[in-house]
C-alpha cells in the first residue's frame, strides 16, 4: 500500500471583469443607470452631467492622454458622478448592471485565446476564479464567453482586498506561496495582498498605470500566456528567478 499523497496542484487565481471577461459594455450599462437615477431624482445639473459624464468616461475608456487615472472603468463612473449620486444610488445601479449582465444583454467576451490556454492548463493548475462580483450572472457570463468548463472553482463577493486575509489561507491550504498566482487588471485588489503573502502576480495594466509591482506586467491577458507556462512547469523555480517589478514581462 502506497500512503504517500498525490502534492496538490498550483492554483491560478483569476479576476473575473477586466480579467477574463473584458470589454466596456458593462461599465456603459452601469453608467446609464447611474445617469437615470440622477435624472429621476430631478437634479438641475443632471442635463449638463449626462453630456459630460458620457463624453469623460469615452475618453478615459479610449485611453486618450490627460485622463484621470482611475482604476477602472466603474471607478471613473463613480468619480464623475460623485457630486450627484449617493452609495446607494451608485449600488442600486451596480446591481441592475449585473442584472444586464446575467439575463445576457450586454456584450462581453473572453480574452483572445483565453479557453485554449486555461484548457492546456487544466491537468497541471487548478484554476480558480476570485471575484467581488455576486454570483448572479457571473456563471451566466462564463457560459456565454465559453469558459463554462474553464474554471475548476469559483468564489464571489470576495470582498477583495480586505477579503484576501481569509481568501489566501483557504486557497494555499498548505502550499508554498509561489504555488499561487494571481491575475487581475486592479493591482490594489488583486494582486497587493497576493504579492505581500511571496505569491506570484500577473497584471493586466490595460491603461499603463503601473499602480505597483508584479512579477509579469501586460497590456492584455494574452500579454501573460507565456509567462504563466512557464510559471505553470516550475512554480518554485519561476519565483526564485523572477523579482516583481513595474516593467513589462
Amino acid at each position: 500500500m502506497n500512503d504517500r499523497q498525490t502534492p496538490s496542484r498550483p492554483i491560478l487565481v483569476l479576476d473575473f471583469d477586466g480579467t477574463v471577461c473584458v470589454g466596456d459594455a458593462p461599465v456603459w450599462e452601469y453608467a446609464e443607470a447611474v445617469i437615470a437615477g440622477i435624472l429621476d431624482a430631478g437634479s438641475a445639473a443632471a442635463v449638463d452631467l449626462d453630456a459630460s459624464l458620457r463624453a469623460r468616461l469615452g475618453a478615459f475608456l479610449d485611453g486618450e492622454p490627460g485622463s484621470p487615472a482611475y482604476i477602472d472603468g466603474y471607478a471613473a463612473v463613480a468619480a464623475l458622478a460623485a457630486e450627484h449620486a449617493d452609495d446607494d444610488l451608485l449600488q442600486s445601479a451596480y446591481q441592475t448592471s449585473r442584472r444586464a449582465l446575467a439575463g445576457g444583454t450586454v456584450a462581453v467576451s473572453a480574452p483572445d485565446g483565453l479557453a485554449g490556454f486555461l484548457g492546456s492548463l487544466g491537468e497541471s493548475v487548478e484554476r480558480v476564479l476570485v471575484t467581488n462580483a455576486p454570483l448572479d450572472g457571473v456563471r451566466e457570463t462564463l457560459a456565454a464567453i465559453g469558459l463554462a468548463g474553464s474554471i475548476d472553482r469559483i468564489v464571489t463577493d470576495a470582498d477583495k482586498p480586505a477579503g484576501w486575509t481569509t481568501i489566501l489561507p483557504q486557497l494555499l491550504d498548505g502550499r508554498e506561496p509561489s504555488q499561487l498566482l494571481s491575475v487581475g487588471d486592479i493591482w490594489g485588489n488583486d494582486l497587493e495582498q497576493p504579492l505581500a503573502a511571496g505569491c506570484v502576480t500577473a497584471l493586466i495594466d490595460r491603461f499603463g498605470h503601473r499602480a505597483g509591482p508584479a512579477h509579469l506586467v501586460a497590456a492584455d491577458f494574452p500579454g501573460l500566456y507565456d509567462g504563466i507556462h512557464r510559471w505553470a512547469e516550475d512554480p518554485a523555480g519561476f519565483a526564485a528567478a523572477h523579482e516583481p517589478a513595474a516593467t513589462t514581462a
